[in-house]
């Protein structure tokens, strides 16, 4: 094994071992590093001295942008798992994507190098019933006849952040892309340059995840920025929510983070034992009445 590789595995060893980090008030829970480029990446969430989460998302080490930029490069697609402390999130897993060409259904001005997480709400089993018989053109998978159907169903109007709009445009394992115009539309048209962008998709009326990505130009500037992120009225199910992203390089520790920050907790109403069981009773009097009308009319037959 050479210095380089022995290098390495010592500095994944560390990465292994090393799970917590402490900051002023809060405390940071690490994931498993995995490679990217010449350096690791690993998941990470952050709880308040409450130990409720603030944040969650993904750190890459300096060496992880040794990237190739050809248009020809295969994507580099990375599931991060999330550890338990991140259970109180409404994500149940992340996915790192890097990827230099464009796609059938995206704007060319987004065709350059990049990264992007995805933060899935759902299951690796949920995710899996994305189009899973998705059919091929031009060497993209793309979903077809019902399953096509299913993913672009409409959500009802409180689960679509305001303003977001759908693109139509559905990828297997993730959903229909819903964008923010007032994001996305100075960069489609060229009047911003394409550093940061968030998303989000839908399947079959409901958010399956919440997406954003860096420029790999832009991460090389080790700049930080800190958006806003449009949020919908209700949500699927109770947990922490994002309402901004942020991209950030630490010169200490030589370290990029992409993060959903600014989580709220937000809950969905049980059905109350109370309503339903008024509910239960109201069924039984209209069937009682509906069957005692129905026997009267017998009888006078």
């Amino acid at each position: 094994m050479n210095t380089a590789n022995l290098l390495l595995a010592a500095v994944s060893a560390l990465l292994t071992t090393v799970g917590i980090a402490s900051q002023a008030d809060a405390t940071q829970y690490l994931g498993n590093p995995q490679p990217l480029g010449e350096g690791f990446v690993r998941s990470f969430v952050t709880l308040d001295d409450q130990g409720h989460p603030s944040e969650i998302g993904a750190i890459l080490t300096q060496g992880s942008l040794s990237l190739p930029i050809s248009k020809d490069t295969s994507d580099i697609v990375i599931p991060l798992s999330l550890t338990s402390e991140a259970s109180t999130t409404a994500f149940d897993s992340l996915l790192l994507k890097y990827r230099t060409h464009s796609v059938p259904g995206i704007p060319e001005a987004l065709g350059v190098p990049r990264i992007t997480l995805d933060a899935f709400l759902l299951t690796p089993q949920e995710i899996a019933l994305i189009c899973p018989n998705a059919g091929i053109n031009s060497s993209e998978p793309v979903c077809t006849g019902d399953e096509l159907a299913q993913a672009l169903k409409p959500p009802k109007p409180e689960f679509i952040p305001q303003g977001m709009q759908p693109t139509g445009f559905v990828e297997p394992g993730f959903g229909e892309r819903y964008f923010d115009p007032e994001a996305a539309l100075p960069i489609f048209t060229g009047q911003q340059p394409f550093n940061t962008l968030y998303d989000y998709a839908f399947f079959d009326g409901q958010i399956s995840l919440t997406s954003f990505g860096a420029t790999k130009a832009f991460l090389e500037t080790q700049s930080s920025i800190t958006k806003p992120i449009k949020v919908p009225i209700s949500y699927p199910k109770t947990g922490y929510y994002p309402t901004q992203y942020s991209v950030s390089f630490d010169p200490t520790s030589q370290e990029y983070k992409l993060s959903l920050s600014g989580l709220t907790f937000r809950s969905v109403p049980e059905p109350s034992f109370t309503w339903g069981l008024l509910g239960l009773v109201t069924w039984g009097a209209v069937f009682l009445q509906k069957n005692k009308l129905k026997q009267q009319k017998l009888v006078q037959q």
